[in-house]
């Protein structure tokens, strides 16, 4: 590639002067605690020079060389700010993440309630993975499951052999006598595939156990534990659906912000929606306590890497309150909302979760304003780093070196965990390397790595 163009250097300044006064003023605001600070700088008007960054970009892909785009990157600084002009025709939630033993991510474009689709990247090479719905990895990564044609398929990560399948619950599971029965709903309406192949309520999310024995299975008509012999409602609670047939009211299931989370041992299940508490479950389906959120509505659970404790959100519109809770504790807290127990702590009050991922003895917690927040059990901010907008999928590598982070401007971000020293154009506090990022837009003919 010839040398930096005047285009490139006019971005170069104008992205890395505004990244450092971001950095600048969170500087500030995080000493003075936010009092007075007003409102940062608008960032820069480049939007006459994205064609040209675009064509770069397109170029270099073309070319399929990791020198190409690492040439790109370094005379086209990537700053979400100044690439806000082409987010509206271009961005889309990135729904799933999930990396395999072998270094590959999985990655499906479109939040659950759109059509989207997956693929697998491989260095710089992206397959489409048809009839791929969503799919989900277990704890330890060693089984994924892929949900499409009304189906879930267990496999081993290891060498993609099939081990087990499983039919997907089809809302009607565990109702009682009389109950209606689930109908095909607006989310549904918005995948016509999946309303043709049968499927009431598209999934949501896919937990395998780590033995590949079950898997959760989260939709709008419940959360599922689903195994060989049976499909276990664990939400709505059963007492839930039978005070409501006693109350004359038993309105089709319809659940929203479900959610749910395995814990690495394969013990326990974390789950939520929108109205009611946290609840924990054992490996058998069975409720084991319930926990009052720190929060107006139970939005995200996720388990510390050790299992020691329980990360659970809720929000208010675009904030959120984060508790964590000792799994040594379980059984005996049944709190309300906002209820002070020894065993349960408020880690973060700003962020409504929308994704997380296990970092060493952290968690990364991915916000509504496209933060994510790493905080240990007890609290302690571990660093913090912005990517944009609304982080709607994370995933940590096996080896606990890459994070992989999306969000709702099509974004994929892949980010060196070993690397502290932040490239200039970052914004964050002790942020991470950001190595590559992964450009999944609606007017692009092919995925571009940047």
């Amino acid at each position: 590639m010839s040398q930096a163009s005047d285009a490139s250097t006019q971005w170069t300044e104008a992205t890395l002067a505004y990244a450092q006064h971001i950095n600048d003023y969170v500087a500030r605001g995080d000493a003075c605690g936010w009092k007075g600070m007003g409102d940062p700088n608008q960032p820069p008007d480049l939007s006459a020079l994205l064609p040209e960054l675009l064509s770069q970009l397109r170029a270099a892909n073309a070319q399929g060389s990791d020198a190409a785009i690492a040439e790109v990157r370094k005379q086209w600084p990537p700053l979400y700010e100044a690439l806000q002009p082409l987010l509206e025709s271009n961005g889309q939630g990135i729904g799933a993440l999930a990396w395999l033993p072998s270094g590959e991510l999985l990655v499906r474009t479109g939040m659950w309630y759109e059509p989207g689709h997956s693929v697998l990247i491989r260095d710089l090479q992206v397959t489409d993975l048809p009839g791929m719905e969503m799919f989900g990895i277990s704890p330890n990564q060693q089984v994924a499951g892929f949900a499409g044609y009304g189906q879930v398929t267990l496999i081993q990560t290891a060498d993609q052999s099939p081990i087990r399948g499983f039919d997907l619950p089809d809302g009607s599971e565990e109702l009682p006598p009389g109950y209606p029965l689930p109908s095909q709903d607006d989310d549904s309406e918005n995948n016509g595939d999946k309303a043709q192949e049968g499927l009431v309520s598209p999934v949501q999310q896919l937990i395998p156990f780590d033995d590949a024995s079950a898997v959760v299975v989260v939709q709008s008509t419940g959360v599922f534990l689903v195994s060989e012999s049976h499909t276990k409602r664990l939400l709505p609670l059963a007492s839930e659906l039978t005070e409501a047939m006693e109350q004359g009211e038993p309105y089709p299931v319809r659940i929203d912000m479900c959610h749910a989370a395995v814990s690495p041992d394969g013990r326990l299940i974390a789950c939520g929606e929108q109205d009611g508490r946290h609840r924990i479950f054992n490996a058998q389906g069975e409720l084991i306590d319930s926990i009052g959120p720190h929060g107006e509505y139970p939005h995200h659970a996720a388990f510390f890497a050790d299992g020691q404790h329980v990360a659970l959100n809720a929000c208010h519109f675009y904030n959120g309150g984060t508790i964590a809770v000792d799994v040594n504790a379980l059984g005996s807290i049944d709190t309300d909302f906002y209820e002070e127990h020894p065993a349960v702590q408020v880690i973060d009050s700003s962020a409504r979760v929308y994704a997380s991922a296990p970092v060493g003895d952290s968690l990364a917690l991915g916000d509504a304003n496209g933060y994510f927040w790493v905080r240990n059990p007890e609290g302690a901010l571990q660093w913090k780093q912005h990517v944009g907008s609304t982080i709607s999928a994370m995933a940590v590598s096996a080896d606990g070196k890459m994070l992989a982070v999306g969000s709702y401007s099509g974004m994929v971000h892949i980010i060196d965990l070993t690397n502290t020293e932040a490239a200039p154009e970052q914004v964050g506090v002790r942020a991470r390397r950001e190595v590559r990022r992964w450009l999944f837009w609606k007017t692009e003919e092919r995925p571009l790595a940047w």
